[in-house]
């Protein structure tokens, strides 16, 4: 495979500056997205210094042959440096801080390698071999973050990133391979075999596809945040409505229990005059009389129960509008009855808030179930209940 592909002449250099453009370009939009996300992602900082690294490294290592020798060393030590700082960028992303001092000493390892293979014992082979090695190093750790340790609920977005260097894992393995193989001495880099073009143009591909997933993955990230801040929100105005109904609820229940205390108090004084009936003379006895009628039909209980239609139509709005709408058959004095027993009161005491019998209360009830068309067996209360 690799003798076929040397029988084609592929220019290295050339392929190397497209390939030195794609990271300047790729910086560039790592740099935009940076400016839109800074607030949210402020550590998306080290993102976007790991891209300026990559492409001010593969600039300079474009240059290497008219420039002096330890600048392919500078070159190449930005570009490994640029993995480390997108690793610890994508730890702070997934909120995994982990050890980087074992890669500060990769860093130093690979720096005095570069060196010593440059300048005293001259060997690409070993040069582009320990390139490699740090890349298969450093991605395995990449992979482990992005695809293991990121909590199970990012994974879905991190996904895409963690299989890139999965793929550049895989390819750095055959790079060696290829470097075993061609076991070329003497020549500069863009005088390599055309294994080397195939490789530039695999990592062109995974620069690329790195670029996209890294957006991708910090706009879906922006979504999801979307999303649980407008259920948080969502969340709140549901708390404060309940809180805002057990209000009005607690308002309507002493409501309900200042009618059945006027009643009390009504009903305590009309029997204490009529006991009275006949202790007095007859035109004491007219005058009793005349108070115990006035009494029974005082001009205070008509506005006392608009205040409580009131009140409950502001803390049952939905429930209201629904019976008016739906079963419009029914009368003021049904719907009262059905108004208090979604509030869980008892025939007894709906009988004491309106001031009826128990026994009208439960003809009202009767009435109720006809008019919804409820069947035998059927609870009016969970009925009511069930009406939104």
């Amino acid at each position: 495979m690799i003798t076929s592909i040397n029988m084609l002449s592929i220019d290295i250099r050339t392929i190397f500056l497209s390939y030195t453009i794609i990271n300047v370009l790729n910086a560039f939009l790592i740099g935009f997205l940076y400016l839109q996300i800074r607030k949210e992602f402020p550590k998306s900082f080290l993102i976007l210094l790991s891209f300026l690294f990559s492409s001010s490294g593969n600039t300079l290592l474009f240059f290497r042959d008219n420039l002096f020798e330890w600048v392919p060393i500078v070159g190449n030590t930005l570009v490994i440096s640029s993995t480390v700082i997108l690793l610890i960028g994508l730890e702070h992303f997934v909120n995994k801080r982990g050890i980087q001092i074992q890669n500060y000493i990769l860093i130093a390892v690979f720096l005095f390698v570069q060196s010593y293979f440059t300048f005293i014992k001259p060997d690409i082979s070993v040069r582009s071999f320990s390139i490699s090695i740090v890349y298969i190093l450093l991605s395995a750790q990449l992979i482990w973050l992005m695809l293991v340790r990121v909590p199970i609920k990012m994974r879905t977005i991190t996904r895409g990133v963690g299989l890139i260097f999965c793929a550049l894992f895989v390819i750095q393995f055959v790079r060696i391979f290829a470097i075993n193989y061609r076991q070329q001495f003497g020549v500069t880099y863009f005088n390599l075999d055309n294994s080397e073009a195939i490789f530039l143009l695999s990592y062109e591909i995974i620069l690329i596809t790195l670029t996209y997933n890294i957006s991708l993955m910090y706009n879906k990230s922006l979504i999801i945040d979307v999303k649980e801040r407008e259920i948080k929100i969502i969340k709140l105005s549901i708390e404060k409505h309940q809180l805002e109904l057990d209000l009005k609820n607690k308002e309507l229940a002493f409501q309900a229990l200042k009618i059945a205390s006027f009643k009390e108090i009504n009903k305590n004084i009309v029997n204490e005059l009529e006991n009275r009936l006949g202790s007095t003379s007859g035109v004491r006895n007219s005058d009793i009389h005349r108070m115990v009628l006035i009494l029974k039909n005082l001009s205070w209980k008509p506005k006392i129960w608009k205040e409580f239609d009131d009140r409950f139509k502001e803390a049952n709005s939905e429930f209201y509008l629904k019976l008016v709408t739906d079963y419009p058959i029914l009368s003021t004095n049904e719907i009262r009855v059905a108004c208090l027993l979604r509030k869980n009161h008892t025939t007894k005491e709906i009988a004491e808030i309106l001031q009826r019998s128990f026994k009208t209360i439960e003809n009202i009830r009767g009435l109720i179930r006809k008019k919804m068309n409820l069947q035998k067996g059927e609870n009016l209360t969970t009925f009511l209940h069930s009406i939104e």
